[in-house]
């Protein structure tokens, strides 16, 4: 019995489930979804989000801090976060107790299986298309980032959308009637010890897909992995391009995916009109402060993809200058595609590096920030800052803005705290 089967049968037969890290949005929306199926469900993390209080005001208990007595027998099921490890004190002592364990990303698929799925895949765009497609048909969700204007990050219905993640491999646990594949580019190094491995775990989807998969027709391995598939069909950059409530040329591709999706359901007219108002989402592209001639963005971007779509985007918006702050995300990454970042950064003025984000992650010779720095050309050296901590590069760029400035903060990790710090410095009236 595989994994995601076994957790099938599990929700056939608990009714007390503990998820550790429950604060992660993943774990967020599938102890939301939990809820709602009739289990009783709580949770554990180290601090208070703006996930636990949402989950808390829909009947979750939440104990804050990683203990082991949170777990005692009255508890049938522990589901544990990918960033928790099968080492950590909890999953011991469910261990000791003779509890089953699951890790999220099996029991997502298994809780899918008597929906309607839409499962979205892909390298980069996942959670800006599920945000879309969620939209654009009003369905049920379980997205990774938070929508302005959604209740929170999940929804149960009878059609269901969801994000399919490669990150840990648990893509391969999905059977969805619909499946859109956004693009196949090699990551999550941590996992995956091949890009063949890699793009293994697409080939699975496809073939565990019952009714269509729309993929990119752009993107060179989808189109090797869907060629000759007559249940896969491929979407184009659209032209004339569509008006889309958010910018950038990569959520063009991500509207024309979730269009393709959603024309099952409902005219073409119907969708557009949603399209051009869509509910903008946190940490993608987000306008954390646009006062006094200078305006602040905070990205999620983490693989150097994803930050060149960020900065042509930015420089989209012609401003006098581009700063950035990036705070790399996990040392794999950094080390496996420390090349690839340089050019990623071009249009950028001035670039403050931070230490990684470990992310769970013990430190790994060459995927350091200082690594990373030595991977800039000597163009770079007056534009490039490597600070020892957040709050140092903080204080350095609010040394040097001026009007006119664009400051990005990017990443995938806690960079976000800048954004805290923006908006204290605005109620102080800095800046």
């Amino acid at each position: 019995m595989n994994r995601v089967d076994f957790a099938a049968e599990q929700l056939k037969r608990a009714n007390h489930i503990h998820l550790v890290g429950i604060g992660g949005i993943g774990m967020a929306g599938l102890a939301f979804l939990l809820k709602e199926r009739g289990f009783k469900v709580s949770g554990c993390d180290l601090c208070e989000n703006r996930q636990t209080k949402w989950l808390q005001r829909c009947g979750v208990e939440i104990e804050l801090g990683h203990d082991a007595t949170h777990l005692n027998e009255c508890v049938d099921w522990v589901i544990r976060s990918t960033a928790v490890s099968e080492t950590h004190p909890e999953i011991c002592r469910a261990v000791e107790l003779q509890i089953c364990v699951s890790r999220r990303g099996e029991v997502l698929p298994a809780l899918m299986r008597d929906r309607f799925l839409i499962a979205v895949a892909g390298t980069h765009g996942k959670t800006t298309t599920t945000a879309m497609i969620a939209q654009l048909l009003g369905c049920g969700y379980c997205v990774g980032g938070e929508v302005v204007g959604f209740e929170g990050v999940a929804k149960d219905d009878d059609v269901m959308v969801v994000e399919a993640d490669e990150s840990d491999g648990t893509v391969k646990g999905y059977t969805p009637e619909i499946s859109v594949i956004t693009n196949i580019e090699f990551d999550h190094m941590e996992h995956h010890d091949s890009e063949s491995a890699f793009i293994a775990c697409f080939e699975q989807l496809i073939r565990q897909t019952k009714e269509r998969v729309f993929y990119c027709g752009e993107d060179s391995i989808a189109q090797k992995i869907c060629a000759g598939n007559a249940r896969c069909e491929a979407f184009s950059f659209p032209d004339p391009l569509l008006s889309v409530g958010l910018p950038g040329r990569h959520n063009q591709w991500n509207a024309v995916a979730a269009m393709a999706v959603a024309r099952r359901w409902k005219a073409e007219n119907e969708l557009l009109r949603v399209l051009a108002d869509l509910r903008p989402i946190r940490r993608r592209f987000e306008t954390v402060f646009n006062e006094k001639g200078i305006r602040v963005v905070s990205d999620y971007a983490h693989h150097p993809t994803e930050i060149k779509a960020l900065v042509e985007t930015a420089k989209s918006l012609n401003p006098k200058r581009i700063l950035a702050i990036f705070q790399p995300h996990r040392y794999t990454r950094t080390k496996a595609l420390g090349a690839d970042f340089p050019p990623a950064f071009e249009g950028v003025d001035l670039l403050w590096l931070v230490p990684v984000y470990a992310a769970s992650e013990e430190m790994l010779e060459g995927g350091t920030s200082c690594d990373l720095f030595n991977q800039f050309s000597k163009e770079w050296s007056k534009r490039l800052e490597c600070a020892e901590n957040l709050h140092v590069a903080w204080q350095e760029v609010q040394a040097v803005l001026v009007k006119g400035d664009l400051l990005l903060l990017i990443g995938a990790g806690d960079v976000e705290k800048i954004s805290i710090w923006v908006e204290e410095m605005k109620t102080n009236g800095g800046i």
